[in-house]
């Protein structure tokens, strides 16, 4: 039996995790009309690689196609008697080259979306997965995004191995990205197709979740951002492109979508030309948060999840030598727990946890603190330029720093090193005491300019 080879590519930000929800959980019915969509697993929001695992394989230099896996694939197909095989994944798309050459009479389907909206969907996918603090750049031209890396594609692997369909509500057969994957698959879709999936962020959520990934580890981050999703906003839709701006980005869209269309079919091409000359700006926002906004998120993430909310407010305070720290939103943030309070019972249960992974064997991970720890290449790095040996630990070094910053006076900065000193020596009396020392200081330093205001 000869295999068909479907793979959907994506690119980003064209409803894939819509896509691959609705396949995962629709899969006995995909097997009944002969089509295999191997499994794969979604994170804590419902976000996923797809099928990524089922032909790559994670090693030291990162992921490597396993041709063995993907003999196997077609060879589950062959044995359970389906005639197709589905995958779905936007890490195929960065990796066209070595995924046609294992799949050879493979058809590739992928969505083209207008680079006016992926600009502003991308840089709110940055701040919300991706640690972004800058504000969306001003930039002369738009860019053109994934439209110039399909085009290199499909020129390389040939045309007659790609589906190309319009990412537009207009152009959707029967109304919606699930409905039109599935008139491409050829059957009809489930009646229940999905749920909300990466919801898109309101302007307050935003603006917030930039304003803590200045100073919060990746994984509290993430915490946040389960949280921040559901937060409703009264300020409603929003854009942060400057309406001149948005117009003139709005004529080279259409330039490079009409380039595109001039070289290669887009199905449902003129609807989604004409929702980019139709299309209206939301209402533009300068990336300025008000206090009275500020505090409004702050307040719901308390409710919601206060332990939360703990570990930002430590998190900041580890950071007290920052502007993050230092300005409105900072001080506004920390009103409700002062440092003494929070931290010692934050590391009474990071010191239960890692010394319950130590008693099973498994590494310590300092993700698990709520701020972000320093590549120990930074201790490396000192470590060479001062010409120290390796009778002098990092702790050491790392202690020595916390006690230039005290006398000069630098609390703040004392306490993060100090902190980090802790992550390494748990028990070390001294980083202890000094921890008390450096707490008490900056909560009186609190105090006394909350008496002032």
């Amino acid at each position: 039996m000869t295999i068909k080879v479907v793979i959907h590519i994506g690119p980003p930000k064209t409803g894939t995790s819509a896509i691959q929800y609705c396949l995962q959980h629709d899969r006995p019915r995909l097997a009944e009309h002969g089509i295999y969509y191997p499994k794969h697993t979604t994170d804590i929001n419902g976000i996923s690689s797809g099928n990524l695992n089922s032909i790559y394989d994670v090693t030291s230099s990162g992921r490597l196609l396993n041709k063995l896996k993907v003999d196997k694939l077609i060879n589950l197909c062959e044995k359970q008697g389906m005639d197709t095989l589905l995958l779905s994944s936007e890490f195929f798309f960065e990796n066209m080259d070595e995924i046609s050459n294992v799949f050879p009479s493979a058809v590739f389907v992928a969505y083209i979306r207008s680079p006016l909206e992926s600009f502003e969907s991308l840089y709110n996918q940055s701040v919300k997965r991706h640690h972004k603090v800058a504000p969306i750049k001003k930039l002369p031209k738009l860019p053109k995004f994934y439209l110039t890396k399909l085009e290199s594609i499909i020129d390389n692997i040939g045309e007659d191995h790609f589906i190309l369909r319009a990412y537009s509500k207009n152009a959707f057969v029967g109304g919606s990205i699930i409905n039109d994957f599935y008139s491409v698959l050829n059957i009809s879709p489930p009646v229940i197709t999905s749920k909300s999936v990466n919801p898109s962020y309101s302007f307050e959520a935003l603006e917030f979740k930039r304003w803590i990934n200045q100073f919060c580890s990746h994984s509290l981050a993430l915490k946040a951002d389960k949280v921040l999703q559901n937060f409703e906003s009264h300020l409603g839709p929003f854009s942060l492109i400057e309406p001149k701006k948005y117009e003139l980005y709005k004529e080279q869209a259409i330039c490079f979508l009409k380039k595109v269309q001039s070289k290669h079919h887009i199905f449902g091409f003129e609807d989604l030309l004409s929702d980019v000359n139709n299309a209206k700006q939301k209402p533009y926002k300068s990336q300025t948060l008000s206090e009275a906004d500020f505090n409004r998120v702050a307040n719901y993430i308390d409710n919601k999840a206060p332990e939360v909310y703990k570990s930002i407010c430590n998190a900041l305070y580890l950071s007290s030598y920052r502007s993050c720290y230092t300005g409105k939103y900072g001080q506004a943030f920390i009103k409700k727990y002062k440092l003494s309070d929070i931290s010692d019972k934050y590391m009474y249960k990071t010191r239960v946890l890692n010394f319950i992974k130590r008693l099973i064997g498994k590494p310590v991970d300092t993700e698990e603190l709520p701020f972000m720890v320093p590549n120990s290449d930074d201790i490396s790095r000192l470590r060479a330029t001062l010409r120290l040996g390796d009778d002098v630990s990092d702790v050491d070094i790392l202690r020595e720093l916390a006690f230039v910053a005290e006398k000069n006076h630098d609390i703040g900065l004392a306490y993060t090193f100090i902190k980090r000193a802790q992550v390494l020596r748990p028990n070390g009396p001294l980083i202890n005491k000094k921890i008390r020392l450096y707490e008490r200081k900056i909560d009186n330093a609190n105090n006394e300019k909350k008496s002032i205001e």
